[in-house]
């Protein structure tokens, strides 16, 4: 969350990125329910602003991987250690990424990270250490708000105060994006957006104009 990747040794580095991709493959489905690492589905969110919220978990890990990822091994990474391929399937089994199935391209994306980050992605850069310490703050809250739910037995609304982290989350990574070149990728199929309140308030100032209007002519029908 400080953004200080690059003062950490690279092996610590390393270790540190990795843990950070596998807790956000973690908090990514947005349940107190256990489901399996990397099942990210649009039937699993309740509504579509926890889908927006999973989805801006999620979309962190495909911006800081490259475009056009396909499967083609698995990966075995210890510690801080360079990966170990490890033959052709459709799943990454890895020892500090543990990949369960490639159904989402954030999952994808975590398993080339899983593997590369040391080489991949450019930790010194302002705009990808303000996503990355934004991401590791919204995973600490999302945890906090997990274990709540889970204390409960039931979902619980999103504070204004964790909807606002939530955007700013999309709003950095819409900036990287932008930097990239490349539209806002969907980390899963159906993922979200938030759902922006002046767009809520634009609609809100239409429907009134619109009433007033009708008002003002049906008073004037009257009148004639």
């Amino acid at each position: 969350m400080r953004g200080d990747w690059m003062k950490l040794d690279p092996k610590s580095r390393v270790r540190q990125f990795r843990a950070l991709v596998l807790l956000s493959l973690r908090i990514a489905p947005i349940s107190y329910r256990e489901f399996e690492l990397g099942d990210l589905r649009p039937e699993l969110y309740s509504d579509d602003e926890r889908n927006a919220a999973g989805a801006a978990i999620a979309r962190t890990l495909v911006l800081l991987s490259p475009s056009g990822l396909r499967a083609v091994s698995d990966a075995q990474t210890d510690e801080g250690n360079p990966a170990v391929a490890t033959g052709v399937t459709d799943t990454g089994v890895v020892v500090t990424v543990v990949v369960v199935a490639l159904a989402a391209l954030c999952t994808l994306a975590a398993v080339f990270l899983g593997a590369h980050a040391a080489v991949r992605v450019n930790f010194d850069d302002e705009i990808t250490k303000r996503l990355l310490s934004t991401q590791a703050f919204a995973i600490q809250v999302l945890t906090l708000h997990i274990e709540r739910e889970r204390a409960v037995g039931h979902e619980l609304a999103f504070s204004n105060e964790e909807r606002s982290l939530l955007m700013q989350l999309e709003d950095d990574q819409k900036r990287l994006a932008t930097m990239q070149g490349r539209p806002l990728p969907s980390p899963f199929e159906g993922a979200k957006e938030f759902a922006r309140e002046t767009a809520r308030a634009a609609t809100s100032m239409t429907t009134l104009a619109l009433v007033l209007v009708g008002a003002y002519f049906l008073l004037k029908q009257r009148r004639s």
